[in-house]
């Protein structure tokens, strides 16, 4: 049987074989029997470029007498017979693949390629036997995330960065370059012209400069790249422009071997040497709901089609098939408001899959896994893998021309014949399938397990200096979204820096074992709603690796609040069932990872809103001991560490969501000086309420129950203040409802650590008030000067987007700052290899 490891990487890895076939065929051509060099004569040029304001040059040298105009060995830095190696290293595998087909099929445990929809199966396979047995690929390290060694894992470009973070853990990764075979490019072109190209500016220059630079710094650092001028080297880019910018390095877009969606002939793409790949769009970052479908008998359309307008294609197929009265032809522009895209397309034979502006169109896989036949209506498009698979069996290919004959030539088509193409497709779907994660340790990775350990305090070693470094600038660093700045926080300039710096570096691991809904799921309501949300958005951040050797922190994702819910057997009072699931969670993790026991629990962390949070957490010592616990519940006289511990806020959502929560009028239109209604629980409610319920004093609006003619939040947004008393648990909702509707909030509770408190001063832009003197309540609010007031008010509105649930999360709100919150927990605890 494969390794777990393997069985996640087949999907994936169907694009190596093309790799290393486009590598074989740039660098020696088809005939050649070796990569020896004899040249005529040769010329070299000097290339100068500023990285960074500093100059770096390199020499890049060319031959004329070479058959491609480059040789292998040119460099005399590289030990030649390491080059000699691999070359006869692919020697042996040209052969193996020459002899494939007269030999019978190779068996495989997994799968063996068989069917018309391959060119030459036999071949193909031992192709890809070959490559899984001897391909090794070297992957630069330069460059930071979010432009290299990242990129996005949803929507439509989405195979950037599920690609870049598969080859990262790769088994086929080397981290010796004088093994490698090819060398990997790791930066993403959507996140390049998300991060630099200036919307609107039509100006491409710095996206340009960004890759050349690039490639200067790495021919500056090694000697791969000049040796064969980028032959052997590969990057990858699903993003229209992805051409365009690769021109801008000569070699790059000449030598190299560029695997990209916008396959497209007419823009100088070489099937020769570039490798064209699927465009798949992934809305939630992975195929969940997307793949599947009903039999032929009960897809009742013909063909269907709903998108844009744009490119030279669709408005062909609009003019001639959109709004017509006939129930086999679904043409939408705009599809109507009561169809879903994804079940008409399961409804559907035909699924069309017309080019827009440039080539590639997410429509054919979509129509792949959902087993509609795609029909391809694409000029100068280089079908994904159609070196090895045979497109004509599995697809209708029309050309632009025959567009107002799409039903005549689709009707045309035999039952029989359709049946056969709706099979093939859906046995052609794994090699479309996208698998994130599936990666454990395994022996083979324990030779790098302690350096990758010391690379990772290295990078946080680098971080906190950066941030100690900040304090002593000047000037704030620069952000387009937001720069921290007044009295509301400790010391703007470094949470900004250390902000940034998390952006940069924090990678986070989740652990997939657990079932929801106790696992990788939990409330997205009410007042322990923050559990469920943040779940939800760990799961899908740009934080997350599939790489548990790429981490910083280790997430634990169950929910207290859940636990409770499923587990607990109401009023038994009997915890231990509770406390067995988080130790059972615990002792599973431990068995199947080694990184619990690497550190005793220090770099993972857990999340509870729920009161009972603590207490359940006590059941597995390091974890209240050692790990990090981000509680709403942070109550000191509870074993909560504020040196280790994190204070996160207790959110109430009636609706899941903050809609009709944010806002409120100004001071000048608020005539309570005061309000507060809640129940009657724990030691500081009864106070309060003993002193100042029913008081006749229009200024103080103190209630246990609320009059059936007011409204709870209209009270809060006629109120200048609003009273936060803890209940039984020290956390309460009030105090970010109050920041939310413009209520400066007053916190009268006793060992609380208030959350971001190590950094937010909410002295500022709050009231606290000991429970001594809740008797003094009107008086102390009475005796702060308007002046005042209106600046906390003020304040408190800046605050609130520190506090804001938003979906998909936004920098620096409440899910942002709960991560910033747990990474400098992780900056301050170092975690050491056992020697």
């Amino acid at each position: 049987m494969l390794s777990s490891e393997s069985l996640s990487l087949k999907h994936l890895w169907f694009l190596l074989p093309l790799l290393v076939a486009a590598a074989v065929v740039c660098l020696v051509g088809p005939n050649a029997s070796s990569f020896s060099f004899n040249s005529s004569y040769l010329q070299t040029y000097l290339y100068s470029h500023t990285v960074h304001g500093k100059e770096f040059k390199f020499t890049a040298s060319y031959s004329s007498g070479s058959r491609n105009g480059y040789s292998l060995n040119r460099n005399p830095k590289i030990n030649s017979s390491n080059l000699e190696m691999l070359e006869a290293n692919l020697a042996q595998v040209r052969a193996e693949i020459k002899e494939a087909q007269k030999r019978k099929a190779t068996q495989d445990p997994d799968y063996i390629p068989n069917g018309p929809m391959y060119w030459k199966p036999k071949v193909f396979h031992r192709s890809y036997l070959e490559m899984e047995k001897k391909l090794k690929i070297y992957i630069y390290e330069e460059g930071e995330p979010p432009v290299f060694h990242f990129g996005p894992c949803k929507h439509t470009y989405a195979i950037e960065g599920i690609f870049i973070q598969n080859m990262e853990v790769s088994g086929f990764r080397t981290f010796d370059p004088n093994k490698a075979h090819l060398f990997f490019l790791p930066f993403s072109i959507t996140m390049i012209t998300q991060v630099i190209f200036i919307p609107e500016s039509h100006d491409w220059t710095q996206m340009k400069y960004t890759a050349s630079d690039y490639i200067n710094l790495i021919a500056r650092n090694h000697p791969y790249w000049n040796r064969s001028l980028g032959a052997d080297h590969f990057m990858l880019a699903c993003h229209d422009w992805a051409p365009q910018i690769s021109f801008a390095i000569p070699n790059l877009h000449n030598n190299s071997i560029r695997a990209l969606c916008n396959a497209n002939t007419s823009e100088h793409f070489d099937p020769s040497r570039d490798v064209s790949i699927p465009e798949i769009h992934l809305p939630g970052g992975s195929t969940v709901g997307l793949t599947g479908g009903p039999p032929p008998n009960k897809r009742p359309i013909l063909v269907f089609y709903a998108g844009g307008v744009h490119g030279p294609i669709r408005p062909i197929l609009l003019q001639h098939w959109e709004n017509i009265s006939d129930p086999d032809v679904q043409i939408y522009k705009y599809l109507p408001q009561n169809m879903s895209y994804y079940g008409m397309m399961r409804k559907s034979r035909y699924c069309i899959c017309p080019s827009g502006y440039e080539v590639a169109s997410p429509r054919m896989v979509e129509g792949l896994y959902m087993g509609c036949v795609p029909v391809l209506i694409k000029d100068n498009y280089v079908i994904p893998f159609s070196d090895v698979l045979n497109w004509e069996t599995f697809s209708v290919i029309i050309p632009v021309k025959d567009i107002p004959n799409l039903k005549k030539i689709l009707m045309d088509i035999p039952m029989k014949q359709y049946l056969k193409m709706q099979r093939r497709g859906i046995q052609m779907r794994r090699h479309f399938e996208v698998e994130n994660g599936g990666f454990n340790v395994t022996r083979t990775h324990q030779k790098i397990f302690t350096s990758n350990l010391d690379k990772l305090e290295a990078n946080l070693a680098q971080a906190r200096a950066a941030i100690k470094n900040e304090a002593q600038w000047r000037n704030a660093t620069q952000d387009p979204d937001y720069v921290p700045n007044g009295p509301m926080y400790w010391n703007p300039k470094v949470f900004h820096r250390s902000y940034l710096e998390m952006e940069k570096t924090l990678k986070i691991y989740i652990y997939e074992e657990g079932d929801p809904p106790v696992f990788h799921f939990g409330p997205c309501k009410h007042t322990y709603a923050i559990e469920g949300i943040f779940i939800q958005n760990m799961e899908v951040s740009g934080f997350r690796t599939f790489d548990p050797n790429k981490a910083h922190l280790f997430f634990l994702p169950f929910s207290i609040t859940m636990i409770t819910q499923v587990i607990y057997i109401p009023d038994s009072h009997d915890w231990t069932l509770m406390k067995n699931t988080a130790s059972d969670y615990i002792n599973v993790i431990s068995q199947n990872h080694p990184y619990w026991n690497r550190s005793l629990g220090a770099d993972h962390f857990m999340l509870a809103c729920h009161d009972w949070g603590p207490e359940i957490s006590f059941a597995i010592p390091n974890l209240h001991k050692n790990a990090i616990r981000a509680l709403c519940n942070a109550n000191t006289s509870e074993k909560f560490d504020p040196s280790r511990d994190v204070s996160i806020p207790e959110i109430h959502l009636p609706g899941g969501i903050t809609e009709g929560l944010i806002g409120g009028p100004p001071p000048s239109k608020r005539p309570i000086l005061v309000f507060y209604a809640g129940g009657v629980h724990g030691p500081i409610r009864p106070i309060l309420l003993q002193h100042w319920e029913n008081k006749s004093d229009p200024d103080v609006q103190i209630y246990k129950y609320l009059p059936q003619n007011m409204s709870y939040y209209g009270m809060m947004r006629k109120s200048r203040y609003c009273i936060c008393p803890s209940g039984y648990e020290v956390a309460s909702p009030r105090m970010v409802e109050g920041l939310y509707m413009g209520c400066v909030p007053v916190l009268i509770k006793d060992n609380y650590v208030i959350p971001f408190s190590d950094v937010l001063n909410w002295e500022t832009f709050s009231v606290i008030i000991p429970v001594k003197d809740i008797p003094n309540l009107k008086k102390i609010l009475m005796d702060i000067p308007m002046r005042q007031y209106v600046k906390m008010q003020r304040r408190g509105i800046q605050m609130r987007r520190h506090f804001e649930v938003n979906t998909p999360p936004k920098r620096f709100d409440v899910f942002h700052m709960i991560l910033h919150s747990i990474w400098l927990r992780r900056l301050n605890v170092q975690v050491h290899n056992e020697r």
